[in-house]
């Protein structure tokens, strides 16, 4: 219940017991069980984030036990006719950019994919001339291709690498053990 709660999660990875190496229909309608890792699904992302204008904050802990998060003022994704398009990313505010919210590019580790539709490993949607998704053993909202891939593979061995769950410019170490993205009505408090 960070920051006064009333979040709906609609991914968490923490364990690696669910794989998230999946295709567009399991991304579409979600997987995993909502107590523990689980996509909530595309379609109600969708319909989550159209009803009004919603806040995102993304928590993290990284491979050194350090918890970061990020906070964007406005999310929004569009519906499958255009491969659920990030279309709302706003201001960014958190601790999650070793840059600081000072810099121009603050927050790029979800503004970079502004405007991109997602993609899984059979329907490829990025700018890379390849297929992002299976490069990176994930699906995301790639753009050639990414400074975050939180449904990237989960190693369970401790080492790293950038198929794996990752988020560019953390203060500590980018590879991560722990993540969670979660919406809530945007407030002006």
């Amino acid at each position: 219940m960070n920051d006064g709660g009333g979040w709906t999660v609609f991914q968490r990875r923490m364990d690696g017991t669910v794989d998230f190496y999946r295709n567009w229909t399991s991304y579409k309608e979600g997987f995993g069980p909502l107590d523990h890792e689980h996509w909530l699904g595309n379609d109600k992302l969708f319909y989550l984030t159209n009803q009004k204008r919603y806040t995102i904050r993304i928590d993290v802990v990284n491979r050194d036990n350090s918890p970061y998060y990020a906070i964007f003022d406005f999310f929004r994704i569009n519906n499958e006719t255009d491969n659920y398009r990030l279309s709302q990313v706003g201001s960014y505010s958190g601790t999650a950019d070793e840059r600081g919210s000072s810099h121009s590019s603050a927050g790029y580790t979800l503004s970079y994919h502004l405007n991109y539709q997602f993609s899984t490993h059979e329907r490829d949607h990025d700018a890379y001339s390849g297929n992002c998704a299976v490069s990176y053993h994930g699906a995301w909202w790639y753009n050639n291709c990414y400074y975050s891939n939180l449904n990237g593979r989960y190693d369970v061995t401790g080492s790293c690498s950038y198929d794996d769950i990752y988020m560019f410019y953390l203060p500590g170490s980018d590879c991560i053990k722990y993540a969670e993205m979660k919406i809530r009505p945007f407030s002006e408090a």
